[in-house]
């Protein structure tokens, strides 16, 4: 039965419930095969699908929603997370805040797992702390500056 929905929104809740349903037998898999060990899984959203910008407010046209996405109108970059496990509670979510940009999830990552921080990730959870989740934007891109150039000085990212 078609709801009256364009292809792609149809085919895109297709692929939907095609991974809902992989990936509840994904765990279930997991939790047989790997009885004695502990997983944490990770999903998330790189983006939104291309078709979304018409509906957030289907009332504008391509100009304003590019202006929109240029103000970096968050409506428009929002996507999701999840963080479980499998035989296994993840440890520590302080972290995983509602808004996070990407940068933060191999922090959240981590703190989940319990894997102790380094300095790096310790600085960059006081960042996340100060600017609520947002990495790029936070005090008009000056943190993420400050934070890669401790990392080109420190040795870590190189060839640049």
């Amino acid at each position: 039965m078609n709801p009256g929905n364009p292809f792609e929104i149809d085919e895109y809740l297709r692929r939907q419930e095609l991974s809902a349903h992989d990936y509840g037998q994904f765990k279930q898999r997991l939790g047989r095969e790997l009885p004695d060990d502990q997983v944490l899984l990770v999903r998330f959203g790189d983006h939104q699908p291309l078709f979304a910008k018409r509906f957030l407010d289907p009332t504008l046209d391509q100009a304003a929603v590019a202006e929109r996405i240029l103000a970096r109108d968050p409506r428009y970059f929002t996507t999701y997370y999840a963080i479980e496990g499998v035989n296994f509670r993840p440890l520590d979510l302080s972290s995983a805040l509602d808004t996070l940009d990407a940068p933060y999830l191999p922090l959240v990552v981590m703190e989940g797992a319990g894997v102790p921080l380094d300095a790096t990730f310790v600085e960059q959870k006081r960042i996340l702390n100060r600017c609520h989740g947002l990495f790029y934007l936070c005090a008009g891109g000056a943190e993420a500056r400050r934070f890669n150039r401790l990392l080109i000085d420190a040795g870590l990212i190189q060839g640049l």
